[in-house]
């Protein structure tokens, strides 16, 4: 058998060892609100490079939890294995309280997309985001 062959047949074996990882490739570590932003802090613990990244950023406190209007992906850029990264969102001064974090799904470089089975228990984070001064919380509904 010649070297190239080996070398394929090694490459399709540990192939999938090397996508292997815990159910999460992402481990959110903390987050927190100020005034006019929130940080979300994680770490890619997986073995594989991540293109984006995309977050659910739910307003607690309504019936249903809806999503409240905070963008929280990053669409373009390079999350290395075993480095934590700390992303800013900015939010509406109208909302401010507890806000849910949550990955929602990612891009490998690879150009493989994962989102989190219903079976797996990735972390989530809360942040109270706080109301931004000089701004009346019910100015927006009027």
């Amino acid at each position: 058998m010649s070297e190239g062959t080996k070398l394929a047949i090694l490459f399709v074996f540990l192939s999938p060892l090397a996508r292997a990882g815990g159910p999460c490739p992402v481990t959110l570590i903390t987050g927190t609100g100020s005034e006019q932003s929130l940080s979300i802090t994680f770490m890619n613990t997986g073995k594989l490079l991540i293109r984006q990244l995309e977050f659910n950023c739910k307003l607690a406190g309504t019936r249903s939890e809806k999503t409240g209007p905070i963008h929280c992906d990053e669409e373009n850029a390079l999350f290395f294995p075993g480095t934590q990264y700390t992303v800013n969102y900015a939010y509406p001064a109208h909302l401010s309280g507890l806000v849910r974090v949550s990955l929602k799904s990612l891009t490998f470089a690879d150009g493989r997309s994962w989102k989190p089975p219903k079976s797996a228990t990735c972390r989530a984070v809360k942040i109270y985001l706080k109301h931004r001064k000089g701004h009346s919380p019910g100015a927006e509904r009027r």
